[in-house]
């Protein structure tokens, strides 16, 4: 089947668009042509129009055979998706799959919704659509893991053929089929998609849903794999005969945590190194490291004190055969637990341990106390470089060759630095941030953008400021500024004078004019009273005051006594 179509590309997602065609099979009105005897195409296209809502009308041109269609798309026009077969454009033929480059589609999330719909009719009459993927840039585990027939469904409204690239697909005769020039569009797949693809384990057969992004990413990657493989995992661990033989050996948990599985080794997460943005460790805390992990982090050795960097995984790994070689060497029934080091220290024969019976108490408490002492000693100390302010250090965007035990806290080196609570980067040198307190300019409003300008955070307060205070001021005002200027209650119609910062900290519909508060406590106070008891008589509710045009007026012209512009 053959459609002649002429378009009109409308930009717009709410304008109808017209179609003009000419059926070869029915001749476009229904009816059957001569010498043709398949109708199925039409009668798929008119189904699936109509379960659209499409309005035809039919009328007479200088053509017997000749329809006019309105396709009234209100959040797309996906029509080129419903009409199935080949088409004739402009002189071209183009698949239909071409439609959505030609006519021109405005946003593709529309095209696929709509796709999705119609996918069922769209394989029954022409079978799975014919899409060639591009996987040289995923990992061989993840080439092998796509399910290429399942995206080609899902994927489809990626496909635009004028801007892709095209793969003939040549069949050879040799196996019994013949020769097609068919022509399929190629989807690169990169690692850096953010497309749901859909994935089948090679194991298992399990099919799930993950972006590529997600399972490239060594610190997640673990999350987005096989789930049935990853709970067989899991319980393989919890049930493994080897690392249970000693008490002191963890068992991954259900969770795979890293902070719930091996204590000991959290304990030695260097959180000061770790929160550093360009030692590129993404984990707020060690509460959120998964197991496995393949992150590089940092560790601080309980002996020495030394930093040195790891990856998880290896020092789980080298946690578990020193615990199996503790196991093995007769001391499974030993009351000391063994503290694994850093490779200096081990690679040197040292080795910590601590005791498990009823001396733990008075050693662990005698080791805080030193710890205690330690600590005071640090803290009486004076802070000498940026790496003894944490505060500092996890704001700070040092670049990879600074190391933050040179930097002087007293220096007058320009630093970038990341405000962690409004995300906003400036520059600053570290005197200027240790010794006069210097604070992100945009929190304390020395900045003014969209995040802080009154005008846009808290139109409601702008509303009440008297007219007074010049526009073009107002304009440029924050809501951390300290000016204080007048406002004027919508309530009682009163005048009172506050910083805006103040005012800004009371939560939209909240008053802050004193006459009003003072009477709402009253009111509370005397609610709270007649609830005790204290009072014999009933207690009446005050009686709303009506006020009607006369008494606006008098309060307007009492207003204007005070202050003819203060009333806005």
């Amino acid at each position: 089947m053959y459609v002649k179509l002429q378009t009109r590309c409308i930009p717009s997602l709410f304008l109808p668009c017209h179609i003009n065609f000419d059926c070869v099979v029915c001749g476009g009105e229904g009816e059957q042509a001569q010498g043709k005897k398949d109708t199925d195409a039409h009668i798929l296209v008119v189904c699936v129009l109509q379960q659209y809502s499409v309005v035809t009308n039919s009328r007479r041109g200088n053509r017997s055979s000749c329809s006019r269609i309105m396709l009234r798309s209100f959040r797309s026009n996906a029509f080129g998706l419903l009409i199935p077969g080949a088409c004739t454009i402009r002189g071209r033929h183009l698949p239909v799959s071409s439609l959505e480059g030609t006519v021109g589609f405005t946003r593709l999330t529309s095209a696929r919704a709509l796709f999705s719909a119609t996918h069922l009719l769209w394989r029954r009459q022409h079978g799975p659509t014919n899409v060639l993927f591009q996987l040289d840039a995923l990992p061989p585990n993840l080439q092998r893991e796509f399910h290429k027939d399942e995206n080609a469904v899902n994927l489809t409204y990626l496909v635009d053929l004028p801007s892709s690239k095209i793969a003939s697909s040549h069949e050879d005769s040799s196996d019994g089929t013949t020769k097609s020039d068919t022509k399929s569009p190629v989807i690169k797949v990169l690692p850096t998609w953010a497309h749901i693809v859909t994935w089948c384990c090679a194991t298992c057969g399990c099919q799930w849903s993950a972006r590529p992004v997600d399972r490239t990413d060594p610190q997640v990657a673990a999350f987005y794999s096989c789930p049935r493989c990853a709970a067989r995992t899991a319980k393989k661990h919890c049930s493994d005969t080897p690392l249970a033989v000693s008490p002191s050996t963890p068992s991954f948990p259900p969770g795979r945590r890293f902070a719930e599985a091996f204590p000991l080794l959290a304990a030695q997460w260097d959180a000061c190194r770790n929160s550093v943005i360009h030692n590129k460790v993404l984990f707020e805390s060690v509460a959120d490291v998964p197991l496995p992990c393949a992150t590089i982090v940092w560790w601080s050795c309980p002996h020495c004190g030394e930093p040195w960097r790891e990856s998880v995984n290896s020092r789980v790994q080298r946690l578990v055969q020193q615990q199996q070689k503790h196991s093995s060497n007769g001391n499974v029934k030993s009351n000391n637990t063994c503290i694994p080091l850093c490779p200096s220290c081990e690679d040197r024969g040292l080795s910590l341990t601590v005791p498990k019976d009823g001396n733990e108490g008075s050693k662990e408490k005698s080791s805080s106390e030193r710890r205690s002492k330690k600590k005071g000693n640090q803290n009486s100390e004076l802070k000498r470089f940026l790496k003894d302010s944490p505060l500092l250090l996890a704001e700070a965007q040092l670049q990879p060759h600074e190391d933050p035990g040179t930097i002087a806290l007293r220096s007058n080196k320009l630093v970038c630095w990341k405000c962690r609570r409004c995300t906003y980067e400036f520059v600053a040198s570290v005197a200027d941030r240790f010794l006069r307190y210097k604070r992100c300019p945009q929190c304390t409003g020395e900045k003014r953008t969209p995040l802080n300008l009154l005008s846009i955070q808290r139109p409601d307060v702008l509303r009440e400021i008297a007219r007074t205070v010049v526009r073009g001021k107002l304009l440029k005002m924050t809501v951390h500024d300290d000016t204080v200027v007048p406002f004027v209650c919508r309530s009682c119609l009163s005048i009172y004078r506050m910083p805006i910062r103040l005012r800004c900290l009371l939560p939209e519909g909240a008053t802050a004019c004193s006459k009003c508060m003072w009477s709402r406590s009253k009111f509370t106070r005397e609610v709270v009273s007649v609830g005790k008891g204290q009072k014999g008589a009933p207690f009446r509710s005050p009686p709303k005051k009506k006020r009607g045009r006369d008494s606006y007026a008098v309060v307007d012209n009492e207003l204007h006594l005070r202050d003819t512009d203060l009333m806005n």
